[in-house]
């Protein structure tokens, strides 16, 4: 029990000052140890409990002497001997024979997924990147007029791999301008000014965070004409809504739970509502051409609440509209209602009555698989393949989901997925020796490679152990190689260190001090990212990173965590996998001495597949722990867990272990298929049947 851990609240019965009979164990497991060890003792972020190996002396003196975890004062004595006679009862084994469903819900739209949902719904109108009338041919026309005198402007951007260099722009007249032929799809770029100052497109159609505090600036592409193309300017609609909560254990922004609308949330939804309207101006005629106020609220309606709307939706909205005389004003206030709806703000899974069991209907299904893979409101032949009823049956959203993975923005989303996933949104905010614009395309050149690996038939092993990665040649100059001819295309690392995911500079970078490495930061990604496995948080007098010694490698400083029984309980499982790392410096730089003394980089994984089942793996450096993870049925099943996750916007509950055990154990059977395992979540019966009945306002 020595890596447990503690989800708070109050005892559930009396303490152990009291007798036994008064002391409510069961009650007292549930609400101080489950969270951890799991409600049958099966384990859960803590090791297993059940069924117990060891003698009931063991047991008790185990409780008593360190759990609860946050405060091993808590339960002693008469506590300890009740507790442990409560987990002698527990099976072990949690009941599956009839697991329960996945919660109906509705997830609010997150940041990234709002401002792309109102880029894509505006998307025919253009912007200040205006697309030709078939961008794919003729190209598309990058504008800017800088405030101040500037001798150079570039267009740099995933459409080009950020290179500042590569598309320069001419001057007209005090206008920059570039047209360049850009593959279909969706891409985020900036301007470079004098080769050195990075800036949004003060016209562009919509922004999207960098990951550094600022917004990139966004262009959607579309072969075969783009609409009119009149050069709408669409406000960003998620400017003043605050980031999404994230708990330790969920790294992505799609928290179903956490999602409640306060009081600034609506202000702002309200506010930005209007914004995008106003700027329609005229243009608003364009969305819908030659519709009458019913036909344009009947057609912009299903596209803005991603089904079609009831004739008493569409009634009200006309009633709305009737509000102005003028016929584009009209479609303004149409507009500003429909983007500050609760439906056009909440992604619905509710589903319909099906018998006993709620069933997601077709619409609901479209928004699943379109915001799930390409990160965006579901386009009209989405909708319309729902409409023709193709999404009910099982055998459809499969085929749906396999061709959307074709679309370019599937590889946008899965770069978003890997970002998230290894934690690397907070690289731009580390003090580094190596710049911000490096730093940003060491992320991408991550991000890149992680969407390859899963799109382009790569194995999980590739994930842990391949040395090839996507580079420009800053990437290539980062890792002391050669620049591929053609940028992001793949270079070959150095060095076998470069393990996978493990040996890329921006999981060094990420996990890591201003001046000096952190084998506990680097070990807890791994156990957390890569493990799914949780610790509690820290005692409050564990004392904070060791004091510099220039006569000590860094190894030699943490060994204190080893040597102190308290805290060996717990990094006996981080220390090791973070000395594997100690191959590459803060910067992610290969290193071999530290301070003039030779790196020691071996360790023990310990309890790869849970803490508490003795299955250990030897490592001489990080290679070897690649190797490890990348045959570890823990990483295999920790995979599968985080793209459940991602697909259900939320962490799985006990009664949802389940139903991820069952997608594990799909993923492992398949031979570990990632791109099987991208359909297989969301084309799951199981992914579409929902629980008991909620109450849903109208």
């Amino acid at each position: 029990m020595a890596a447990g851990c503690r989800e708070g609240g109050e005892p559930a019965g009396p303490r152990s000052d009291l007798p036994p009979r008064t002391f409510d164990a069961a009650g007292y497991y549930a609400a101080e140890c489950a969270f951890c060890h799991g409600g049958a003792g099966q384990g859960r972020r803590g090791p297993a409990l059940a069924p117990w190996a060891g003698a009931r002396d063991e047991l008790i003196a185990s409780i008593d002497e360190t759990m609860p975890f946050s405060d091993p004062s808590e339960c002693t004595g008469r506590c300890a001997e009740a507790v442990a006679d409560h987990v002698l009862s527990l099976s072990g084994e949690l009941d599956c024979s009839a697991p329960p469903s996945a919660p109906r819900r509705l997830r609010l739209l997150t940041r990234r997924e709002h401002a792309a949902t109102v880029r894509d719904l505006f998307a025919p109108l253009g912007g200040g990147t205006t697309p030709s009338a078939d961008p794919c041919t003729d190209g598309t026309t990058f504008r800017f007029t800088p405030s101040r005198a500037v001798s150079s402007v570039s267009v740099a951007g995933s459409f080009n791999g950020w290179d500042a260099s590569a598309w320069p722009m001419r001057d007209e007249g005090g206008t920059w301008t570039l047209t360049r032929v850009v593959p279909e799809g969706s891409y985020e770029y900036k301007f470079v000014l004098d080769g050195s100052e990075w800036v949004p497109d003060p016209s562009a159609t919509a922004t999207t965070p960098d990951g550094f505090g600022g917004v990139n600036s966004v262009v959607v592409v579309r072969c075969g004409g783009a609409g009119p193309g009149v050069g709408v300017t669409i406000p960003d609609p998620t400017t003043g809504l605050p980031p999404e909560t994230r708990p330790e254990a969920y790294p992505f922004d799609l928290q179903a739970d956490d999602g409640i609308v306060t009081l600034v949330h609506a202000t702002e939804y309200l506010s930005a509502a209007k914004r995008v309207a106003d700027a329609l101006g005229d243009s608003v005629a364009q969305l819908v051409p030659g519709s009458d106020r019913p036909g344009f609220v009947r057609t912009f309606g299903r596209r803005a609440f991603r089904r079609p709307l009831s004739d008493a939706e569409v009634g009200r909205y006309v009633e709305l509209a009737n509000l102005e005389s003028d016929e584009n004003a009209a479609r303004r206030l149409i507009v500003r209602g429909l983007l500050a709806s609760p439906v056009f703000l909440y992604r619905s899974e509710v589903g319909v009555l099906d018998g006993r069991q709620y069933r997601l209907d077709g619409y609901e299904m479209a928004s699943a698989l379109s915001y799930g893979l390409l990160g965006t409101t579901p386009p009209d032949a989405l909708l319309d393949a729902a409409a023709r009823g193709e999404l009910d049956s099982d055998e459809g959203v499969r085929r749906t989901a396999e061709s959307l993975l074709a679309d370019p923005r599937a590889r946008d989303t899965l770069r978003v997925f890997a970002r998230q996933w290894l934690g690397l949104d907070a690289i731009g905010e580390l003090s580094r020796e190596t710049s911000l614009a490096t730093r940003q395309k060491l992320r991408e050149a991550t991000e890149r490679f992680v969407a390859g690996v899963l799109l382009d038939g790569g194995s999980f092993e590739d994930l842990l152990t391949a040395r090839a990665i996507p580079a420009d040649g800053e990437v290539a100059a980062h890792y002391g190689v050669s620049a591929p001819s053609t940028p992001w295309s793949d270079v070959e690392l150095p060095s076998e260190r470069h393990a996978g995911v493990l040996g890329h500079a921006s999981v060094q970078l990420r996990y890591a001090h201003s001046d000096q490495t952190s084998p506990i930061a680097r070990g807890v990604f791994v156990r957390r990212r890569l493990l799914c496995q949780e610790f509690a948080p820290p005692p409050p007098d564990a004392g904070g990173v060791p004091d510099v010694d220039p006569s000590a490698t860094t190894r030699e400083r943490f060994r204190q965590h080893t040597e102190n029984e308290r805290c060996a309980s717990c990094h006996q499982y981080i220390d090791d996998l973070g000395f594997a790392f100690e191959g590459f410096d803060q910067e992610g730089h290969v290193r071999s001495e530290e301070r003039g003394l030779p790196i020691d980089t071996s360790g023990t994984l310990r309890d790869v597949n849970g803490f508490g089942t003795r299955t250990d793996d030897s490592l001489a450096g990080i290679a070897d722990l690649g190797v490890a993870l990348s045959q570890s049925r823990a990483a295999q099943d920790c995979f599968a867990t985080q793209w459940w996750r991602w697909a259900h916007g939320a962490p799985e509950k006990e009664a949802e272990e389940c139903l991820v055990r069952d997608v594990a154990s799909e993923f492992r059977r398949s031979d570990r298929d990632l791109r099987g395992l991208l359909v297989d979540v969301l084309a799951s019966p199981r992914f579409r049947v929902r629980g008991e009945a909620m109450e849903v306002m109208p």
